[in-house]
């Protein structure tokens, strides 16, 4: 095949998964081509730069040897094994959280980029009321912190449009996990159902979680069998070795006593 021709054949792909998420989102193709390369930056580009360089005096340190015995590894590649997956998985789940956020920005109808605070997500003004929303990749993800910061961040920008005559809103929008939408008295905003957060998103589509979720695996699902593939176990091998030379046995076992002292000294 020509230079030409697997440049042509390339176009061809993309320009049918640009088709795909178009149609599953309802958006436009210009939407979804904007799209596609957001999710190569915050999906691809983060986790290459998180995931790949793994180091292994970081991996030492954030090893606990106590639960490491009670998952029953006996070898230094099985801890090799655990460290990069959980690397995998702890990176996974931060490009997901931003993947999300810019999918729910770029497919709600009415979003636009708040123009006060960096706090809040979008916002969205219907009439004389604005409402301001943080996205958070579960419902879980609000420390008692970042509860008091959004809760100030409200009440200031409820005051701020008060005086232009406007009703603000905020809202906590989880991207799973919230089965009701809520106020208590100790917060200053909506905590939303994650199914509506996305049926807002939708216009109206009561299914379209589950649309995110299918472009999600559209845009991610290659990138992330190439990492399985190729990556993790380079990086286990490399981990492997580099364990077995500061805790490990001449067979590759875990000397537990080493690896205490070396977490503990």
């Amino acid at each position: 095949m020509s230079i030409v021709d697997a440049e042509r054949q390339i176009e061809a792909v993309a320009e049918g998964l640009a088709g795909q998420v178009a149609e599953l989102l309802g958006i436009s193709p210009e939407d979804a081509d904007k799209l596609i390369e957001r999710v190569g930056h915050l999906y691809m580009d983060r986790m290459k730069d998180r995931f790949t360089d793994l180091r292994f005096n970081n991996r030492l340190k954030r090893t606990n040897p106590f639960l490491l015995q009670v998952r029953g590894a006996r070898t230094v590649r099985q801890w090799a094994e655990n460290q990069v997956m959980s690397a995998l998985f702890a990176s996974e789940e931060e490009a997901i959280g931003h993947v999300l956020e810019t999918i729910a920005k770029v497919c709600h109808p009415t979003a636009r980029e708040p123009l006060i605070t960096d706090d809040l997500d979008f916002e969205v003004e219907d009439g004389d009321r604005v409402t301001g929303y943080q996205i958070k990749m579960s419902w879980d993800c609000m420390p008692m912190s970042s509860r008091k910061n959004l809760s100030n961040t409200v009440r200031n920008l409820r005051e701020h449009y008060q005086k232009q005559g406007k009703e603000f809103v905020g809202v906590f929008a989880p991207c799973y996990g919230r089965s009701a939408t809520n106020k208590t008295n100790s917060q200053e905003y909506v905590s939303m159902r994650s199914r509506e957060f996305w049926t807002d998103v939708g216009n109206g589509d009561q299914e379209y979680d589950i649309k995110v979720g299918e472009v999600c695996r559209l845009l991610c699902s290659e990138f992330r069998s190439e990492l399985s593939e190729e990556v993790v176990p380079e990086l286990i091998d490399r981990l492997t070795a580099e364990g077995v030379a500061v805790f490990g046995t001449p067979e590759g076992d875990i000397d537990f006593r080493k690896l205490f002292r070396k977490i503990n000294p």
